[in-house]
């Protein structure tokens, strides 16, 4: 029996879907699809603050498995989502009819009649609008369902690019961290190495108070750094929704240097298809729809019922059709009579539909303004990397080998090896931010594009003799 009823359930439920427009089927279809990779939210309790958090998340290193884990588990994604399957079923209110009504009424003094007295009354009564009305209504709901989809998808890519940064910024503070461990390492040879020429005379004592001087400043310097990746972190952790207990690994090779494999124009002309924008495209159709309800709204309803008379027995013998009820059945019009505050109505949705165009105009502009933003932060970004790399940073190599040798030899004073050795360490950290900056520049580029993009590794620069053979 149980199984009888699961089946006649489901056969219900199946012919309910297939009586739904084939848009409002679509929307269904991509909500049941974006809501399967969403975590499920947490139960609302008296207990302590952290006793309701899932056992530490686990994440491989590579940034897309803390976007993945993300996408899961983001809070404020869930709500869009939540907001956007509210949406979805405050459709089917749109199509439905008003209520029927149903009254009864009892004769106080009964009318009499040929067949006998009239003693109850019993009327049922049902109203029809104009038939644009329910469609118009039904189809501007779906559109604005459509609109909450648009903003769970911008929503995600909001999520992921905040993700991505909370990410590279960690990776900077620990490759600058990892560089200054480094330098506190060479300071500290250094340092040995002016003792054991003090010793032999060869070297001041200040040049050792220099270099401890410098030791220090630099051991504070990575205290300072300890707690900037705890904090970098905790919002690596918090931009995912994970525990705070868990760990953040990040790997050590530092982002691709790459440029946009389309050129602008091309990536300008892929953002009408950005959440973004479609979501005040869909929010100007749906004003339009609800411009087509109040119009037709202006119209005449319609009403049919059914009135239902008992009459008791004729008091007079022998009389035909003795006692036999009446039943009415009647046809109305409803007339819309205020047509000025209709009319209103039909404005102020006009009104919704111009200030949606508005809207997406100026979204269109804001998102061609920060393409260019993020490009020119990707070329630039991608140009000093590669200058520091190739250039700068071997340059202040050689200058610091060149004062270490001339200082073993006698040639030359601590400070011009202090003064090179800073330059490369600045040079070096400078690097370390530049590739973050890259990486988060880029990560801006595909929120803004709204789709992945490819990307071209930057061309090797031309040797002069190559060059010369082409001119």
């Amino acid at each position: 029996m149980v199984l009888a009823r699961r089946s006649l359930a489901g056969a219900l439920a199946l012919l309910a879907s297939a009586c739904l427009p084939a848009a409002e089927r679509q929307l269904r279809g991509d909500l049941e699809r974006g809501g399967q990779q969403l975590a499920e939210l947490p139960d609302f309790d008296a207990r302590p603050l952290g006793d309701d958090w899932d056992s530490p998340a686990e994440f491989d290193g590579s940034p897309e498995a803390y976007v993945e884990y993300a996408l899961a588990h983001d809070r404020s994604l869930r709500a869009s989502w939540e907001r956007w399957r509210a949406a979805t079923h405050r459709i089917a209110s749109e199509r439905r009819l008003p209520m029927p009504s149903i009254t009864y009424g009892g004769f106080v003094s009964s009318v009499e009649t040929r067949v006998g007295p009239q003693r109850h009354r019993l009327s049922v009564r049902q109203s029809f609008p104009w038939p644009g009305v329910l469609t118009a209504g039904a189809d501007a709901a779906a559109m604005q369902a459509r609109v909450m989809q648009r903003e769970f998808e911008a929503a995600a890519l909001e999520v992921r690019a905040r993700v991505l940064t909370a990410y590279w910024r960690l990776w900077a503070v620990r490759g600058v961290r990892a560089i200054q461990a480094e330098q506190a390492e060479l300071l500290e040879a250094l340092s040995e190495a002016a003792r054991a020429r003090l010793t032999i005379g060869k070297a001041s004592l200040a040049d050792v108070q220099q270099l401890d001087l410098g030791r220090a400043r630099l051991d504070d310097a990575i205290l300072g750094l300890d707690e900037a990746e705890h904090e970098a972190a905790a919002m690596l952790l918090a931009s995912v929704g994970a525990p705070p207990q868990s760990e953040t690994p990040t790997r050590a090779e530092p982002p691709e240097l790459e440029l946009p494999s389309q050129g602008e124009a091309q990536l300008r002309g892929g953002l009408a298809d950005h959440p973004r924008l479609a979501r005040w495209r869909d929010q100007a159709a749906a004003s339009d729809l609800r411009v087509r309800e109040a119009r037709n709204a202006r119209l005449p309803g319609f009403a049919f019922g059914v009135d239902w008379i008992e009459v008791g027995p004729a008091r007079m013998p022998n009389v035909a059709d003795s006692g036999k009820d009446a039943v009415v059945i009647n046809v109305g019009i409803e007339l819309p009579l205020w047509q000025s505050n209709y009319a209103q109505d039909q404005k102020a949705h006009q009104a919704d539909a111009a200030a949606a165009r508005a809207e997406w105009a100026a979204a269109r502009d804001r998102a061609a303004a920060d393409l260019a933003v993020a490009l020119s932060s990707i070329r630039d970004s991608a140009r000093r990397a590669t200058l520091h790399e190739r250039t700068l940073i071997p340059q202040a190599q050689g200058v610091l080998e060149s004062q270490l040798g001339e200082y073993v030899s006698g040639q030359s004073e601590l400070a011009a090896i202090l003064l090179a050795e800073r330059d490369l360490l600045d040079l070096r950290l400078e690097l370390v931010r530049i590739h973050a900056n890259h990486a988060i520049a880029w990560a801006e580029l595909e929120r803004i594009a709204g789709r992945s993009v490819d990307g071209a590794s930057e061309p090797e620069p031309a040797r002069p003799e190559e060059e010369s053979n082409h001119e």
